[in-house]
């Protein structure tokens, strides 16, 4: 049995070989043979801006940087937003309606010794009836795995995929909305923080997205977020995860978008002008702390109810004391430990109660307070 993996590699890496890098999986990839110094996403993606009727010459570079030789499937396809609205390539198979069926390859396959690379140039043809806008398609680089006569199994063929973005000039619409923000219990104890945007223009967006969660109080307990590319007409959700909050408690996370709205803007170009903000709603939630957090918080509890305690048994014995002492004249030869034991009480009190100051000397017929009874 043979299956092929055919999503754009869930882990891209940037390797060097001697001059060469590659977006690549599994030793082997490639990436645009003719990338422009103006704008360094070119590393890494076609961009062009053609006319309709427009033909435009390119190159892909395969590499291989694995220690074996590999075959290579190179081929076309449209992209499609991926879960979250992501941008992500089409299967093999699929109808190709857009720049998918722009490109026509040079070759459709090669064979590459360890360490090695090869220039395929390929054309990108920009029919008639192309809409003013943004458009996407993928060039994928497969691995051509061949089936082993007489073995069964899998038989897994990986490819990556590099992002061609063709936008046609006109009036150009850079427009994203909010239109949502939910936070998700989870069965760890921790939640999903999900920000939804929606992309109302004809071209891909770069949007800035920063999540904030707050303590009810007001200080900042974490942030999550990062930039993320909104393709036309699409709706992005990410699934921001916040751990089990150690303390528990009532939170409040709300989140931002920021992009250039400029219309001169576009894939990896900046227009210099300010970014545009908006702002999604707050949403308040509540978390049970940690079986640790549990414990100190109720050891803090029983120590504040504790010293509340005491200090309203202090406060009660401070007024009982101001209405109950009476005025007593010290006799000859009588001090305060002497008075202490007398009249049944720590000397320490008597001393505060009558505002003594070390060394607690009485005068002889003088007046202090004493408990009554004696």
């Amino acid at each position: 049995m043979r299956v092929v993996i055919l999503g754009v590699a869930a882990s891209v890496a940037i390797l060097f070989s001697g001059n060469v890098f590659a977006i690549q999986y599994g030793g082997f990839g490639g990436r645009p043979a003719y990338p422009r110094a103006d704008n360094p996403r070119t590393e890494s993606i076609f961009i062009h801006t053609l006319n309709p009727g427009d033909k435009q010459a390119e190159g892909l570079l395969a590499v291989n940087n694995s220690p074996e030789k590999k075959t290579m499937l190179i081929y076309a396809v449209d992209s499609t937003p991926s879960t979250g609205g992501a941008f992500a390539c089409k299967q093999f198979g699929q109808d190709k309606k857009d720049v998918g069926a722009w490109i026509t390859l040079k070759k459709s396959e090669v064979t590459l010794d360890p360490g090695t690379n090869e220039l395929i140039p390929f054309e990108i043809v920009v029919p008639k009836s192309a809409s003013v806008g943004e458009h996407n398609g993928c060039i994928v680089i497969q691995e051509k795995k061949e089936k082993v006569e007489g073995k069964s199994g899998v038989n897994l063929s990986f490819r990556t995929g590099l992002r061609v973005a063709i936008t046609v000039p006109g009036e150009l619409k850079r427009n994203i909305e909010i239109i949502g923000f939910s936070v998700t219990p989870r069965n760890n104890g921790g939640f999903f923080l999900r920000p939804q945007v929606k992309n109302l223009g004809n071209v891909s967006v770069d949007a800035d997205v920063q999540v904030t969660t707050r303590y009810f109080f007001g200080p900042v307990y974490i942030k999550h977020g990062g930039q993320y590319p909104i393709l036309r007409g699409e709706t992005s959700d990410w699934n921001f995860e916040l751990k089990k909050p150690f303390w528990g408690g009532w939170y409040r996370s709300s989140f931002v978008v920021e992009y250039d709205a400029n219309s001169q803007a576009g894939v990896g170009v900046k227009s210099g002008e300010a970014l545009t903000r908006i702002s999604g709603p707050s949403v308040y939630f509540f978390s049970f702390p940690t079986l640790a957090g549990l414990a100190i918080e109720l050891s803090v509890l029983l120590l504040i109810v504790l010293g509340v305690v005491l200090l309203l048994f202090s406060r009660k014995r401070e007024r009982w004391i101001k209405e109950n002492w009476v005025s007593y004249k010290v006799k000859p030869g009588e001090d305060i430990k002497s008075l202490a034991e007398k009249f049944d009480v720590s000397w320490k009190l008597l001393a505060r109660v009558n505002k003594l100051q070390p060394p607690y000397a009485l005068k002889s017929e003088g007046k202090i307070k004493v408990p009554p009874g004696k």
